[in-house]
Order: C-alpha cells, then structure tokens, then sequence
C-alpha cells in the first residue's frame, strides 16, 4: 500500500522541503499522511476546478506547485478549495520553492522543454545563487544566432503558448537566460551571466522599464506556461519511486484561466 506519507518522503528526497523560502507553505498541506494512494492528480495550482476533478476521476492526492494555504486561514468556506477538498477526503501535497531551487527541479524541467525547439548549447550555467549551494535560474548560449520573430515562434512552440509579451533590441539573440514563474527581478544577473535574453513570466511594469533602460530582450511567456514543464518532474519522481501508481495531468486550469480550448 502507497500513502501519503511515502508520497511526500519520495517528494522531500528530491526536493527537500526544508529548503523552501521563509514565506512559502511547501508540504503536506490538507490530509492525512497515513492515507492510502493508488491515484494522484497533477496540478500547477489547486483551484475549485481542479478539486472536483480529483474526485471525478477518483485521486485521492492532489500534487501541486503552488501551495493551496499560502497564508493563516480565518475562514473555511465553499468559497476555498480547502473546503472542497476536506469535503470530498482528498489530502493535498505542494512542492514549491523548494522544487524552483532543486537541481532536476522547475527551471531544469522548463530547460528541457525550451531544447525540445531551441538549439540549445549543452553547458548550462546557473543564473541566480541564493544562500548556500542553492540556485535559481539557468544561462545557456544557443548553437547559432536567432532573429527575435523565429526565437518567439520557437518559445510557442516549445511552450505551447500565443500570448507573448517582449521588448527585444533587435540584436541577435546568442545566449539566454531563463526562469520559471516570476523571474523579472533576474534581468542584472541575466546581463551579468552575458544572456541577450530573458525568458520569464508575470514581468512587473517597472522590470519591463528596467529591461527598455538597459537595451536588453526580456520575454514573458506567463506564469502558468512557465512553471507547467515542472508537473513532468512530479511525474518522473512519483513514476520511480511508485510504478503501480495511477497519475494523471489535470487537464482544467489552462483552459479555466487562459480561455485555451
């Protein structure tokens, strides 16, 4: 028998959840450890949607990115996904900074998913270091100059998205940088790893004046199409630790919150 615990030590060996940053809410957030899995749904987020999903299809785990209680809850009410999960007995696991940080986490997954279409060079670099041995971010440089118009064509491509925003100078772009989810505040140590680029989400308004003030290319893909590749990774480590384990892509929030048939 599966449980829930041994889902979350498989999940704690590759991306300890210790090593999370102080304002996330990593781990075990709804249910009991002891509970019996057979089926785990994938979810970037944990949305209403998304809970009526799991019990639909019969998962009695939910593993996500982002942690379902980010804060000190005052009220449980039909109007949060923790009521809805308690009501149908799903336990809910998140993995998030923790897994951003991880050595085969967020950012190696989102790497992955760019070489599948860019002509990505094999030396990858970090592109931001935090306290101790860990990293945020990646810096490559491509096999041969791309023109901006088939380097967007490639990032929809690659991460199956239309909208993209972008600033870009017109140089040729020959090296870039990269990080999953909200990585506007990265654009110095993109310039200082030597990238032409930045591939990111959720860029604030004073990054994308700050990416015009210093000439340099930034493109944000959006949040959710940025960090999607890491439910591979969840897949990968549930897949080797669990083979007789049912898991399943959740297949309602791209369309709940991007209109994407």
């Amino acid at each position: 028998m599966i449980t829930v615990h041994d889902i979350y030590t498989a999940l704690d060996a590759a991306a300890p959840f210790a090593s999370q940053e102080s304002y996330d809410n990593s781990g075990l957030l709804v249910g009991n450890g002891q509970e019996a899995v057979t089926k785990v749904l994938l979810a970037l987020d944990i949305t209403i949607p998304v809970v009526r999903e799991a019990a639909t299809l019969g998962a009695q785990l939910i593993l996500s990115h982002h942690p379902v209680i980010w804060g000190g809850l005052k009220q449980i009410s039909p109007a949060h996904p923790v009521w809805h999960l308690i009501e149908n007995h799903i336990t809910a696991i998140a993995s998030h900074t923790c897994m951003d940080i991880a050595t085969e986490g967020t950012n190696k997954m989102l790497g992955d998913t760019l070489r599948s279409v860019l002509p990505l060079c094999e030396a990858i670099t970090p592109l931001h270091t935090l306290s101790g041995d860990r990293t945020l971010g990646c810096c490559c440089d491509l096999q041969h100059p791309m023109q901006t118009q088939d380097f967007i064509r490639a990032l929809q491509q690659a991460l199956d998205c239309e909208g993209i925003r972008y600033y870009h100078n017109d140089d040729p772009i020959k090296r870039i940088a990269w990080c999953g989810g909200s990585g506007g505040d990265l654009i110095p140590d993109a310039l200082a790893c030597g990238a032409d680029a930045l591939i990111t989400g959720d860029l604030k308004h004073s990054e994308w004046c700050d990416a015009v003030n210093r000439g340099f290319s930034v493109f944000d893909c959006g949040h959710f199409f940025t960090e999607q590749p890491v439910l591979t990774q969840f897949r990968n480590i549930l897949q080797k630790a669990f083979p007789t384990l049912e898991i399943v892509d959740s297949k309602v929030l791209q369309s709940a919150i991007y209109n994407v048939e």
